[in-house]
């Protein structure tokens, strides 16, 4: 099984050799190694489901620091990253597609090395990130996470980009600051940079610890006040956007907080600040989902609201009942498809059409694929079924637990609510216009349609394969 991981992470690394292909070896290297990683990380998941003893594997050990370096491989993890690889694995071929001359918004012609590079070494740390066992190793990940994300953000080159790729980097950074070197400090000084000395700190600083792992994970996730940089980090290429808010950096926020308190066991007060920017940053989404033309800048509001909803699961842990962790990872699962398929769809506007303007789109219902694949994702991510986000929801809903004794985890559920209303209408009109409207239809090639196709799918099926997996999640 360990053997399995790091074969898999080694094969996704690898494809930063891409840096220095053209466009045609770059394809023929990075296909092979991205879909094979991602095989192999199905393949773990695969085993250890059928036998879900958790493993810890510790590869290196220091007199003074403890455990240093090493994997765990145990239902948060192995969920986390089947998610990651095979969402990863669709985002990323069809960027063979995106990447070329014939895209109308931006045409590429001898990119398509680097931006496989960049995104390699983002698949790659993301997933060393997810099987990381010590607070140095997910510092260490959390920064190469941020440098591919500075990397794609800034590929145009634009100084709208540069800026956008600095912003990318500096703020994820100042979380980290605050709370990996926070976290490393502490196991320097009680000895051991395992994740296992979370749980063995004094009550008072597993609050302060918390709160500063709180600040890292909310500024990966561009929760409230330090969301601006995730509309910023639209300038990246689609395929991009599409893994940052599906699959990557965002959700390892959600991730990073899922282990702290796993492993921690954090005091109960520390609820009360986290559902306060919870609130307030679904509160900023939904006043700007109505304000918004650009079809990105739309999606980039939503994954800021549904990490926030990723966060009210870990509150309900917070809480003291298991179930939130396992409605934080089913939320997960859910967005990652449909936040996917959305991105996608809009990379296809920018291929087909040469804009995101939503205004200037019209007539969707000439070109089929389009049109369902849109009206799917923004459907979906409001909270429609069939698809996955309305069955995580509901599992939110009818797991609160505690929140439903505590006035502020009650005005916590009803935002929620009440993001997915305003996400709806905002939806609505926005299929009203592109769709129902007269256009010329456009022939939609054979990747992007099987990268749709796949992604449809996988929105109507991911709360079947999520709840059966969220089984063995501790």
């Amino acid at each position: 099984m360990i053997a399995l991981v790091l074969s898999s992470i080694a094969l996704a690394y690898l494809g930063v050799v891409c840096f220095v292909l053209d466009d045609r070896r770059a394809d023929t290297v990075m296909l092979p190694l991205l879909w094979l990683s991602s095989l192999i990380q199905v393949l773990v998941a695969a085993v250890f489901y059928r036998s879900p003893d958790p493993i810890h594997a510790v590869f290196l050990d220091m007199n003074g620091f403890g455990e240093v370096y090493g994997l765990r491989v145990d239902g948060t993890s192995v969920f986390t990253a089947f998610v990651v690889s095979t969402a990863g694995a669709v985002f990323l071929t069809y960027a063979v597609r995106y990447m070329d001359e014939k895209n109308v918004g931006h045409p590429h012609r001898g990119q398509k090395g680097r931006f496989y590079g960049w995104m390699m070494l983002f698949l790659g740390s993301t997933l060393a990130f997810i099987y990381s066992s010590t607070v140095l190793q997910m510092l260490i990940f959390f920064e190469l996470m941020s440098l591919a994300c500075w990397g794609v953000v800034g590929f145009y080159g634009s100084k709208r980009a540069e800026r956008a790729a600095l912003k990318a980097l500096l703020i994820p950074n100042f979380g980290a600051i605050i709370g990996f070197y926070t976290a490393v400090a502490y196991g320097i000084k009680y000895g051991d940079l395992g994740l296992d000395f979370l749980g063995a700190l004094p009550e008072r600083e597993k609050m302060i610890l918390f709160l500063c792992f709180m600040v890292a994970a909310f500024t990966k996730s561009a929760q409230f006040p330090l969301y601006s940089w995730i509309p910023d980090a639209m300038e990246a290429p689609t395929p991009a956007s599409a893994f940052l808010h599906g699959a990557a950096m965002v959700e390892m926020g959600v991730y990073l907080l899922i282990r702290v308190v796993q492993f921690m066991e954090p005091p109960v007060t520390v609820f009360y600040p986290m559902a306060l920017i919870l609130v307030a940053t679904l509160t900023v989404a939904m006043l700007q989902y109505p304000r918004q033309s650009d079809a990105k800048k739309l999606l980039a509001y939503s994954t800021i609201a549904e990490c926030a909803i990723m966060y009210t699961g870990v509150a309900i842990a917070v809480l003291g009942s298991p179930l939130g962790i396992k409605a934080a990872l089913f939320q997960l699962m859910n967005h990652a498809y449909l936040k996917g398929l959305a991105f996608l769809t809009a990379g296809s506007f920018t291929y087909y059409y040469g804009t995101l303007d939503m205004g200037r789109i019209k007539g969707l219902k000439e070109t089929p694929l389009l049109a369902y694949s849109w009206s799917f994702s923004l459907l979906g991510l409001a909270g429609l079924p069939p698809f996955g986000v309305f069955f995580s929801k509901l599992y939110i809903y009818l797991n609160a637990g505690k929140m439903y004794d505590v006035p502020l985890g009650i005005l916590l559920l009803l935002v929620v609510l009440a993001d997915s209303v305003v996400l709806l209408y905002s939806a609505l009109r926005s299929i009203n216009s592109m769709i129902f409207s007269e256009g010329e239809p456009r022939r939609v090639d054979g990747i992007v349609s099987g990268a749709l196709c796949s992604l449809i799918l996988l929105s109507l099926t991911s709360a079947f394969i999520g709840y059966a997996l969220l089984g063995v999640v501790q």
